[in-house]
């Protein structure tokens, strides 16, 4: 159970801690849909055309029939991102535009409330809670590694991504949320002597940002230099490829490997195919990746896990890795449930080993835009339906094979009649 020191607002405690079954949650789905609807004509338009009937949702195979909302209306070049709110831009309760990480180079913008953006973080709380193997009390007696920049500094990275004001990085979100569970360390640091030299030949600030690898080093050092009941946990998280440049150039270098069975390595928002945000770099193998942090950092396998989710939904996914798949099964949440379409067809698919793209459906943390049921890019497949075979989480899961490129549809069902 996730506490009022962490999530101080009553209500969305109660959402983050409940288990909802089928039933309830076709109700809340059938309630946020007739929501949608009444105080959007964009979307009463779409599902007029669609011929949609609140009526028609009675069990949970019905989910289907609820009008989804493509994901890249969600991208600023489509200019839709405004006709999607629910809330006028005016509001108090209109709190920010959520902004993804840019990585085609053209952002997805969400609006979303200040609820909005608290059942955002405390989703990725109960996630990190559920997947990562840290007991929920000891987080704040934690050395927590994060391998990215700056809270502050990522905010100001987005504003170089979209003129639209004001803005929030969707990723920093994910970041500030740590701070609440522990004292995490930002390990991208500015270094004045490679600043200068980059100036002189760049005329510019590529290269004076790196990794802290001196205070890694140093506090992984002083905590096992204690005896082994005073040592602290060690968590390892933030980037995949900043993971990566650590192990493989740094520690392979100076010839250097922890033995840190007790720690955990965690992570999120993709980049396995060697592009994230507007950094391009080899495509990272997850089974090595693996491999590499058992190597580099001592850290068991079951100890290392992956967070999927995206700007365009409240809903973060937790995993774990499986020898089986050789890759990170993400579960759902009871707060949400997902839907994975056949390419072609559009229709839902329910066997094991079936792929098609991904929606997300969820009546919680969406006041302010229509994004209860988004379909989005990503080509999944399916492990199991309503329980983890490998864990026994309740809820359907998933595997995560990358972006879908150059597809008709991309997972974007009636994106004409929407356009």
């Amino acid at each position: 159970m996730i506490t009022s020191e962490l999530v101080h607002d009553e209500r969305i405690r109660e959402i983050i801690n409940s288990d909802y079954k089928n039933d309830d949650f076709v109700n809340l789905m059938r309630n946020i849909t007739q929501n949608a609807i009444e105080m959007n004509s964009f979307y009463k338009e779409h599902t007029t055309k669609e011929n949609f009937n609140l009526d028609d949702l009675n069990k949970i195979d019905d989910l289907a029939l609820i009008p989804t909302v493509p994901g890249i209306l969600f991208k600023e070049s489509m200019g839709h991102y405004e006709k999607l709110l629910k809330i006028p831009l005016e509001s108090p309760e209109f709190e920010l535009w959520n902004v993804s990480s840019c990585t085609s180079g053209d952002p997805s913008l969400v609006g979303r409330s200040k609820d909005d953006i608290e059942l955002l973080a405390s989703m990725t709380i109960k996630c990190i809670y559920e997947f990562i193997p840290i007991p929920k009390d000891e987080w704040f007696n934690t050395i927590s590694f994060d391998f990215a920049p700056s809270v502050t500094f990522l905010n100001r990275i987005a504003m170089r991504y979209t003129k639209v004001r004001p803005i929030k990085l969707y990723g920093s979100i994910l970041h500030e949320i740590s701070t609440r569970m522990s004292n995490p360390k930002f390990l991208i640091k500015f270094f004045p002597l490679k600043a200068l030299k980059a100036m002189i030949e760049k005329r510019g600030l590529a290269g004076a940002f790196g990794i802290n690898t001196k205070y890694v080093f140093n506090q992984v050092r002083k905590n096992l230099e204690k005896p082994k009941d005073k040592q602290k946990h060690i968590s390892f998280g933030g980037s995949i490829h900043l993971l990566n440049t650590f192990m493989n150039t740094i520690m392979k270098e100076r010839n250097i490997k922890f033995d840190l069975p007790d720690s955990v390595v965690n992570f999120g928002g993709g980049g396995w195919n060697g592009h994230k945000s507007q950094l391009k770099y080899p495509p990272i193998d997850k089974a090595k990746f693996v491999a590499d942090c058992v190597d580099y950092f001592g850290t068991k396998p079951e100890r290392i896990t992956d967070m999927f989710g995206f700007t365009e939904t409240p809903i973060t996914f937790g995993s774990h890795w499986s020898d089986k798949h050789q890759d990170f099964i993400f579960h759902c949440p009871s707060q949400a449930r997902i839907i994975i379409r056949d390419l072609i067809s559009q229709e839902p698919l329910s066997n094991a080993g079936e792929k098609g793209f991904l929606e997300v459906l969820t009546p919680f943390g969406v006041a302010a835009s229509v994004n209860h049921a988004v379909t989005v890019n990503d080509l999944v497949e399916i492990v199991a339906k309503n329980k983890c075979p490998e864990c026994g989480y309740e809820g359907d899961t998933f595997l995560v094979h990358g972006r879908i490129e150059d597809k008709k549809g991309l997972g974007c069902s009636s994106i004409l009649e929407w356009i």
